[in-house]
Parts: C-alpha cells; sequence; structure tokens
C-alpha cells in the first residue's frame, strides 16, 4: 500500500481583525498584533503534517476596508499581510471563498483578496472575477503506487434572498461574486466530473448562511444526500459555527457541518445553546494491490473562544464524548466504543464509507426480505377479505370477537374495519406498546421533541420528584473523583454518574459491611471496592473506558434502609404508570438477581413474560404506594411513565424515571396488548386535560418546553 495522502478540511477561519479592532477586545487585539500565531498554537503542529490542507477563508483580505455593504451584519476583515503569513505558516494550500463574508465590502475587495491569495501561490476556489472562476472546483492530484487519483472539491454558498436582491453578492458572467449553490447546476457538475473522471473523488463543500450556531434543517438536509446521489463521495459543510451531525448516507458520508477552525469573534455558543466544538476532517488517500482506500477521520476541536480564551484546542475525552452523545442522538452512527477512538493525544470520530459490494449485497438482501414481507402480507390481507365478503362472519359478533384478538392492523381494510365498529367490537390486536416504542422513537429522530424524556436524566428528574412531593434521597449534589471517596462514613450509597447495569454502585452500610450492587455481594472494606473497579478506572484513564463506566466521576447520596440499622438493600419497584393508572408493578430482589415479581395493580401475582423463569411471589406493594405513583404520573405530560422506587422502612423513596423501558420487547403478546391498550387510553385521558387548560407547571418550571 502507498503512503495515505492526506487532506485536511477545516472550517471557517479569520483573524477576526474587524471584531477584534472594537473596544471591548483590547486585550485579544494586542495579541493579534503582537503574536498572530498564538490563536492557532493549540492545532497547528496537526494541520501542518497534511499532504494538502483546505479552509473556509471567511473574511476579506484588505486594511481597514470602506464600502461596506449596506445592513448587511457582522462586517469583517483581516490584514492581507498578516494573514497570509499565518496561511503560510500553516501550510494551506486551498481556501474556500464561498460564504457570506468575502464580499462584505463589494466586488473591488474580493478581487483584491483574491490577488493577494494568488501572489502567495495558494489556491482559492467557490469565488472569482465571473461566473464560471467561481464555480470552478480545485483540483488535487494524489499519486498512488502506479496511478494517480484525482480529487474535485466543489463549493457554493447557500443564502436567504436578499444575498441576491440587495447585496449582489454571487458572481454572474462578467462579474465578480461567489458561487451559488444552485442545486441543478451542482448536481450536472457533479455529473459531468463522474463521466468523465469515473475513478475520481467527488467531495461537496457547501457554506450554509442564517444558520449561525444551528442545527440545519430538512433542506440542508435534503440538498446534501442529492449530492451523494449525483455521486458526491463526501459532503463536508460549514456555515454554522459549530459542528453538526454527521449522516452515512448511501455509499457516501455527510458532515451536515464542520463549525469553525480558528475563527476570532466572540461567538454565540452559550447564548443560542449551542454545542462549543467543531471538526478538523482528515481523509487518508492510499492506492492498495486491491484498489484504492480513502479513511476519514473526524478530530474535534473546542472552537468556543469565550471557553477556550481565544485559544482553540482539541477535545478532552469527557468533551469528545460529550459530542459523540450529542451527534449521535441526532444522527446514529453507532456505538462509542466503535466510533469514537485515540490518536497519540487527541481523539477522533472514526466513520468510514459503506463498501459499495457489501452495500450492494445488503441491498439485494433487503429487498428479498421486503418482498417475502410483502407477499405474506399480501396473502394475510385477502384471507381476510374472505371474512369481509362472508356474511356468517361478518354477522356473527362471536366469530367477530375471534378475529379482533389476531388481525393486524396492516391486513384490516376500511370496509372490514367498519364491520367491527357496526358490532361495537374493538381491534384489539391493533394495540402495541412495543410498536407505540417504535413509532415514538422514530418520531424524534424524525425532530419531533419528546418531553418526557425530560425525566430521563436523573439529576434533575430527582429535583423534579421532590418538588411535585415524592421523597427523594438526601444528596449534596457533587461530583467526586473515585479516590476522593475513600473512608468514605456509612450509610450512604456511591454511584457513578455514568454507568450501565449497576456497575460501580457500592452500598455503604458501615466500613465493613458493603454491598456491590453490580455483583451482587458483599464487601468487607474499601480495598475489595478498589479491587472491583481496578480495571474499570484504569481503562478511563487510559480513554478507553468501558461500556459499563464512562467516566472517574461520582456521587454521593443517601442509603435507604430496609429496616432500621438492616445491612439488607431495600427492594426495587418499577411502576407502570399512565398518566393517573397503574397497570402493574415489577419487584426486584437486588440481594437475589434470580427472583422477580409482577404484580397487577389490584396486587394479584401474574406474568407477563418478561422474566417469567425467574418469577417468584414476592413482597408486593401497598395500594398507598399504588396512590403516590399514580397522582406522580399526572404531573408529567406523557400517556406513560416508568417509576423506579426504593421501598425503605419509611415508605417509598424516588429513584428515577423513564418513559421507554428497557426491553418493552420482552413481554408476551397479551401484556403487550395490555400495555399499549393503556398507553392509548392514557393519551385520550392527558388530550382531555390539555384541551380542558391543565398547565403542568412543575414540570414546566423544571424542565425546558
Amino acid at each position: 500500500m502507498s503512503k495515505p495522502y492526506t487532506i485536511t478540511f477545516a472550517g471557517d477561519t479569520s483573524l477576526g481583525e474587524g471584531y477584534l479592532s472594537k473596544p471591548n477586545r483590547k486585550k485579544e487585539k494586542e495579541r493579534l498584533d503582537k503574536d498572530p500565531f498564538s490563536f492557532f498554537k493549540e492545532v497547528a503542529p496537526f494541520v501542518k503534517q497534511s499532504d494538502y490542507f483546505i479552509l473556509n477563508l471567511e473574511t476579506v483580505l484588505a486594511e481597514n476596508p470602506s464600502g461596506f455593504l449596506e445592513g448587511k451584519q457582522y462586517p469583517n476583515w483581516d490584514s492581507p499581510k498578516r494573514t497570509i503569513d499565518i496561511l503560510q505558516k500553516l501550510n494551506v494550500n486551498a481556501v474556500s471563498l464561498a460564504n457570506n463574508h468575502t464580499m462584505d465590502y463589494g466586488e473591488t475587495t474580493l478581487i483584491d483578496t483574491i490577488n493577494e491569495l494568488k501572489s502567495a501561490d495558494i489556491t482559492y476556489f467557490g469565488a472569482g472575477q465571473s461566473h464560471n472562476e467561481a464555480i470552478t472546483p480545485a483540483k488535487i492530484e494524489v499519486q498512488g503506487k502506479s496511478q494517480t487519483k484525482n480529487v474535485y472539491v466543489l463549493t457554493g454558498m447557500k443564502a436567504s434572498r436578499r444575498y441576491t436582491e440587495d447585496y449582489n453578492f454571487f458572481a454572474k458572467r462578467e462579474e465578480a461574486g461567489v458561487n451559488s449553490l444552485n442545486e441543478d447546476r451542482l448536481v450536472r457538475k457533479i455529473s459531468s466530473i463522474k463521466e468523465k473522471d469515473p475513478d475520481a473523488i467527488v467531495i461537496v463543500s457547501p457554506h450554509w448562511q442564517g444558520k449561525d450556531y444551528k442545527w440545519v434543517n430538512e433542506t440542508e438536509e435534503s440538498r446534501s444526500r442529492t449530492f451523494v446521489e449525483a455521486g458526491a463521495d463526501f459532503v463536508i459543510a460549514h456555515g454554522t459555527h459549530m459542528a453538526n451531525h454527521i449522516e452515512k448516507y448511501k455509499s457516501g458520508i455527510i458532515a451536515y457541518s464542520i463549525g469553525n477552525f480558528v475563527f476570532n469573534s466572540p461567538g454565540r455558543y452559550k447564548k443560542m445553546q449551542a454545542p462549543p466544538y467543531s471538526f478538523i476532517v482528515n481523509l487518508m488517500i492510499s492506492e492498495s494491490e486491491t484498489g484504492w482506500d480513502i479513511r476519514p477521520a473526524f478530530y474535534p476541536i473546542v472552537t468556543d473562544n469565550k471557553k477556550t480564551d481565544f485559544r482553540v484546542r482539541f477535545t478532552t475525552y469527557d468533551e469528545s464524548v460529550e459530542l459523540f452523545e450529542t451527534l449521535n442522538d441526532k444522527q446514529h452512527l453507532g456505538t462509542k466504543e466503535d466510533i469514537l477512538k485515540k490518536d497519540g493525544d487527541r481523539y477522533y470520530f472514526d466513520i468510514q464509507q459503506t463498501n459499495d459490494q457489501d452495500l450492494e449485497a445488503f441491498k439485494e438482501e433487503v429487498r428479498q426480505l421486503e418482498q417475502t414481507q410483502n407477499e405474506i402480507d399480501d396473502y394475510l390481507f385477502q384471507y381476510y377479505q374472505k371474512f369481509n365478503q362472508n356474511k356468517s362472519v361478518y354477522q356473527d359478533k362471536a366469530k367477530l370477537e375471534l378475529l379482533a384478538d389476531i388481525v393486524e392492523k396492516r391486513h384490516m381494510s376500511h370496509k372490514f374495519l367498519k364491520k367491527f365498529e357496526r358490532q361495537k367490537i374493538p381491534v384489539t390486536n391493533s394495540l402495541s406498546f412495543q410498536d407505540i416504542m417504535v413509532e415514538k422513537s422514530a418520531m424524534r429522530k424524525l425532530g419531533y421533541r419528546d418531553y418526557a424524556w425530560n425525566i430521563d436524566r436523573k439529576t434533575k428528574a430527582q429535583i423534579f420528584a421532590d418538588s411535585i412531593g415524592l421523597r427523594t434521597p438526601k444528596s449534596d449534589h457533587k461530583v467526586y473523583r473515585f479516590d476522593e471517596l475513600k473512608g468514605i462514613e456509612g450509610p450512604v450509597v456511591v454511584k457513578p454518574v455514568q454507568s450501565t447495569g449497576s456497575k460501580g454502585v457500592y452500598l455503604i452500610f458501615n466500613n465493613n459491611v458493603i454491598f456491590s450492587a453490580f455483583e451482587g455481594k458483599y464487601l468487607s472494606n474499601w480495598d475489595e471496592i478498589e479491587a472491583e473497579m481496578k480495571d474499570d478506572l484504569n481503562a478511563v484513564k487510559q480513554g478507553q473506558p468501558s461500556k459499563q463506566l464512562v467516566k472517574d466521576e461520582w456521587f454521593v447520596e443517601e442509603l435507604i434502609l430496609k429496616s432500621p440499622g438492616s445491612t439488607e438493600p431495600p427492594l426495587d419497584y418499577k411502576f407502570y404508570c399512565f398518566y393517573g393508572e397503574l397497570l402493574f408493578v415489577l419487584e426486584a430482589n437486588r440481594q437475589d438477581s434470580s427472583q422477580f415479581s409482577t404484580w397487577d395493580a389490584d396486587g394479584n401475582f401474574i406474568k407477563t413474560g418478561w422474566h417469567d423463569e425467574k418469577a417468584r411471589p414476592g413482597v408486593g406493594f401497598s395500594q398507598e404506594d399504588a396512590e403516590i405513583t399514580k397522582k406522580a404520573s399526572l404531573e408529567i405530560p406523557s400517556p406513560f411513565v416508568r417509576f423506579d422506587m426504593l421501598k425503605g422502612h419509611d415508605g417509598l423513596v424516588f429513584g428515577e424515571a423513564t418513559p421507554r423501558p428497557g426491553g418493552f420487547h420482552r413481554f408476551n403478546k397479551k401484556y403487550d396488548r395490555k400495555l399499549g391498550q393503556a398507553y392509548k387510553e392514557a393519551e385520550a385521558r392527558l388530550t382531555r386535560d390539555l384541551l380542558r387548560g391543565k398547565k403542568f407547571e412543575a414540570f414546566i418550571k423544571h424542565f425546558k418546553i
């Protein structure tokens, strides 16, 4: 394999002389005058290693220019000599000029900027002295072992109408300006390149105007996907000043915005509640015996100048995790363990293109699966239609009741449904809790907020629970490192801020009696806790945490006792509440993980399909317990919430709450239907209360709506 050729992309860049010349930026302006390279100090060694470095130069090169476009916001400019010197020190090869600042001072200043870049032998693209010049892509030739691979980078700016009508920003046949991100024209350009050079790598680098510190919407997403469908291998956008989500689409990868590089304005990250992060992207291209390989790596950087004191830097592990979780929630890419990798002292997101052959093979498998599903569905639909046309069936209520228990909604025609309605028979098999949970997940991914998820955040949920009268464990709400906890006096519970499966949860009754919730066994001293956690803590320190312990962050809270002076952990109860009603309760014994009990709302022992093999009659719950959770569920604007409670010697204590229980697919058909029916009935009650003006004041007070 040939030595990888690295092409590096960075986002919006400006020394910000126009911004830093304001009276309230004297300190930064002095730095700019004395040591302009200091703004790049933390990231310069990394980008200088690149074979070809491209950034978005979002400024004009002029000394205190005049003639700023009337009505346009945030004018900016930079000293030509100083900027060119910095670009050369960073080994910048090319700059994109298709952005909403390169024409801030009109056509003449843009041409001056272009001439400065030409004199420094820095390639520019995305703007020019004519339309033909502005639309011309940057071309990079990558020499492999035996062949040359051509890389084309196309760019353009998507902007509001005023940039055309008021500012005359875009290049015309004989007039200077920036290139417009015209979808049809760019698709034709991509297709033309691929037709002439089928093996070329095509990268589109759009600039989104009007999206400062915001997430892109469906318009930008649709346009980016269209570019991939036309043949683009990557879309690496900028313009939002913050990292946006990344999507693997067909055989391409779309980074909806890589945000800033070094952009010396104060920024509005906090005000706009924007993630303070951006990306530097490396594309490593190499030729092997079997062909060409392209490996992208997305390196997160902190670009909120108020957070870094105008010193852009690479993210820490915790910051990398925070960004990963934010972006993965927007567009699922995979697990943290698969995506987040370490490169020396830096972290990066390892997101690879889908192999075309693998994708085509999988497409065929999916096509066959879809065909089989459709054939089965069509067969069943037609079979049920026979009943729909058979008087001996649709006029017999007993027969329809039997069918109502098995017919699925996708096999139900309008006319057949009316037969059930005339007999006042509910088609109960159409109600499924599993379906509802999946549908709600899809709606969240489509951008519709599910406010009930606010209660899934443990610390905020506890504050909310306390405000509505639920008892919560006492806590100092401080975050500790593990080594700060040694010698802590019981009775207390020590918990990681982020973990799964009770990993790191210790019930410390006293110095000699400690219960490990994860292992389900008793320990006799702190040294045994350290021994249990040693490997996980070492993994965290090395930046390679396990799935079960994410960070070395811990909190301490009151230990709820089963009885005064007891050294037994309390029982766990999970109350399945549906807006004022209780369907059933799952009881779990921490000491004996082989024992579970499930009770209906009346206290009868039942089996639901979940943990049936471990089902044993347990202690049960009181009607007072049921009323507490039913009342609490009426304070949450959601049809369903599961309250996880501890049963102490003096009553129920709130643990946590969730709008989606794990393992929701494990309920048997009978209880999946019961849960689905309870959800829909609760939804109707909630809608009624909302129409009658219910405000949910406690919820609105504690959570952002």
